[in-house]
């Protein structure tokens, strides 16, 4: 197997696991992220295939960052946490290791390929860096609440 179809069947585990965690939840917000996720890494996944053809694609910049703001923001104000599906907790500590390994994948092949396919390699490590980190935003967001109240230092205690 090639490292272009190393890289695909990375990217394509990481379209499964955010299509599958999509299919799952009962909330429409947590369902229309994971699917903007899942779209990134099919992207990903085009963008390689056609490198391994011989093309070399464009690569489509998309704001994903501001998809999800958008989507954040319609969800309207909840109890508790922004998801009321709780396996969503679970779902984005998942895809931040996914991220995670995906990015290192794409940093050690960018340091032993040359040329196009280092630059390409790059740009995808960066990408799968902003993934990581949007994630792992959303992970603390969608937490934050019950960190607030299970935490001391912000829980309510009457006055001494």
């Amino acid at each position: 197997m090639s490292v272009i179809e190393d890289a695909i069947a990375l990217e394509r585990n990481a379209e499964t696991t955010y299509r599958s965690a999509a299919a799952h939840t009962g909330d429409a917000s947590a369902r229309q992220i994971l699917e903007l996720l899942a779209d990134e890494e099919c992207r990903h996944a085009e963008t390689l295939a056609a490198w391994d053809r011989g093309s070399q694609p464009e690569e489509v910049e998309v704001s994903l960052r501001a998809e999800v703001r958008g989507a954040i923001e319609g969800a309207g104000p909840r109890e508790g946490t922004l998801f009321e599906d709780s396996t969503m907790r679970d779902v984005l500590q998942r895809a931040m290791e996914v991220e995670r390994a995906t990015q290192h994948f794409y940093e050690e092949r960018a340091a032993a390929a040359e040329g196009g396919l280092q630059a390409l390699f790059g740009r995808l490590a960066e990408r799968e860096r902003e993934h990581y980190l949007l994630v792992s935003s959303l992970s603390e967001y969608f937490d934050r609440p019950v960190e607030w109240v299970e935490s001391a230092e912000f829980g309510l205690r009457p006055e001494y």
